[in-house]
């Protein structure tokens, strides 16, 4: 058996991108090139790096809060997932951000900036880490404790949390944030990518996960009653460890609650092969009634009567004008020796083809080679200049039908 456990694994993965989880948070993101793509889609799977905008990387909000913890910086945020202060103060991070724009105060502003990105990204990692909690333990229906009672409990608190949290992200949805980020193209897509995109996604979440919660709460009330019957049995057994039920059959009479409760109708088959079954079962032979006598009835077939039948219906195909003018120009053709222009007979059949172009006309005709033999019975020969592009594409300006070789 390996000695290595899985947070050995872990820290091995981490120490061989070290350099990449370093640039990522002095910089706030770092960029995939071809020697650092493959370790970046690892520690996207291992939910160290999340995206960002500009085709960037960032560490994701857990991981640069422990970094930020451990390293003692002033960028330590407030613990645990107070979401009200950190959406507070990205209002206020924003405010201060647009007026060091409208002062020239460039170096606050990009300071500014990199707060904002921060806190979006840390405002998402918290929502998704908080869904994530609670999903678990919803799916698990509260397996980290024993008891109904707790279970009770947990399932309110969380289901006021996910209420809570839920108000909150409505409310955020309608708030003027993204108005007040226009013209700032970083910001925008940070707010788009990151949060924005999401908001849908967590608030449905979060509606389903609330959904879960009220329907366990009434299963938990359901199974209550009984859960208390249960304990209280199993203290009387722990208390009275060699108690044993009464035999209530050797009561003269029934008690109270033995009346109270509805009877129960038992009803079973004797056994065949069981020789102190017998005399059941001549009673039972007994008291059968008399059986009647069964006569076979086979119904029969009436005979079939031939029926005389009209012929069946023959459905004449109606060829359209445009079906008709192409069969009259092939038999014309045929029967030319020089054969026939399409475009000259166009020309000189106008009650045919009134609402049919020339174009279309020509088109027409030339489907015809994929519709009959050509050779043996027809010949259609184009009349096209080549491209002068030397592309190998020739433009068709007419099409003669004539005879074929078969019937020269």
């Amino acid at each position: 058996m390996s000695n290595k456990t899985n947070v050995r694994l872990i820290l091995e993965r981490l120490h061989q991108s070290s350099d990449i989880i370093a640039e990522a948070f002095d910089n706030s993101r770092i960029s995939a090139t071809e020697e650092n793509s493959k370790r970046i889609m690892l520690l996207m799977q291992q939910r160290i790096l999340t995206s960002d905008i500009y085709d960037t990387f960032q560490l994701r909000y857990s991981m640069r809060q422990f970094l930020n913890t451990v390293l003692n910086t002033n960028k330590l945020m407030d613990s645990g997932t107070d979401f009200s202060i950190s959406f507070n103060r990205l209002d206020e991070y924003v405010n201060r951000h647009n007026d060091a724009f409208l002062e020239s105060r460039d170096e606050d502003r990009q300071n500014y900036q990199v707060c904002i990105r921060d806190l979006i990204n840390a405002i998402a990692g918290s929502i998704a880490d908080e869904l994530l909690h609670i999903s678990s333990l919803v799916d698990s229906k509260f397996a980290t404790v024993t008891t109904i009672a707790e279970k009770m409990k947990e399932n309110e608190w969380y289901m006021n949390r996910a209420t809570t949290i839920l108000n909150l992200l409505e409310t955020f949805s309608f708030s003027d944030i993204e108005q007040r980020l226009l013209g700032h193209r970083d910001l925008e897509l940070t707010y788009e990518l990151l949060l924005k995109s999401r908001m849908s996604q967590f608030i449905d979440t979060f509606r389903l996960i609330l959904s879960k919660l009220d329907k366990y709460k009434y299963e938990f009330r359901k199974i209550e009653a009984q859960a208390k019957l249960l304990r209280k049995f199993s203290t009387h057994l722990n208390r009275y460890p060699d108690w044993t039920p009464s035999d209530w059959t050797s009561n003269e009479e029934l008690l109270d609650w033995m009346c109270i409760a509805n009877p129960l109708s038992l009803s079973f088959y004797p056994d065949a092969n069981d020789t102190s079954s017998e005399k059941l079962l001549v009673d039972i032979a007994l008291n059968l009634p008399a059986s009647k006598t069964i006569n076979a009835y086979k119904r029969k077939r009436p005979a079939g009567i031939l029926l005389d039948m009209d012929d069946a219906p023959v459905v004449q195909k109606e060829f359209s004008l445009l079906e008709k003018a192409v069969s009259a120009y092939m038999n014309l053709a045929i029967s030319k020796e020089e054969g026939l222009s399409a475009r000259h007979w166009w020309l000189n059949n106008p009650e045919m083809l009134d609402k049919v172009s020339e174009e279309y006309w020509v088109h027409r005709v030339l489907s015809e080679r994929l519709n009959r033999k050509v050779g043996p019975e027809i010949r259609i020969d184009l009349v096209f200049t080549e491209s002068e592009d030397f592309d190998g594409n020739i433009k068709v300006s007419d099409i003669v039908v004539s005879q074929g070789y078969a019937n020269v």
